[in-house]
């Protein structure tokens, strides 16, 4: 049986969707008292011992801890910047969770 014109649509937008979901980081930057950002990312940026490190999308596993410096998150239409004097980060199945001012 042949597709409906209506149903190819909505197949192909789901497909659309679900590409774009591979580029986007679900991202969580908080402290014991506060939320600085809840949302979708592109990148997230920040420092740990070694240097300063990128997340990206379909980045491997990782835990980390950070150091003094800005956290930057880059939603694709804003940067957002924290200014935090150290924290912990951990990285795994795009979602990123950074908890600071420890």
């Amino acid at each position: 049986m042949a597709e409906s014109p209506a149903a190819k649509a909505i197949r192909q937008a789901a497909e659309k969707q679900a590409k774009a979901d591979l580029y986007k980081l679900k991202v969580k930057l908080f402290s014991p008292f506060q939320t600085y950002f809840q949302g979708e990312a592109v990148s997230v940026s920040a420092f740990n011992e070694v240097g300063p490190f990128d997340i990206l999308a379909q980045h491997s596993n990782f835990f980390s801890l950070l150091t003094a410096g800005d956290v930057t998150i880059n939603t694709g239409y804003q940067e957002v910047k924290v200014n935090v004097p150290n924290g912990i980060v951990r990285c795994s199945n795009n979602m990123v969770t950074l908890f600071v001012n420890i």
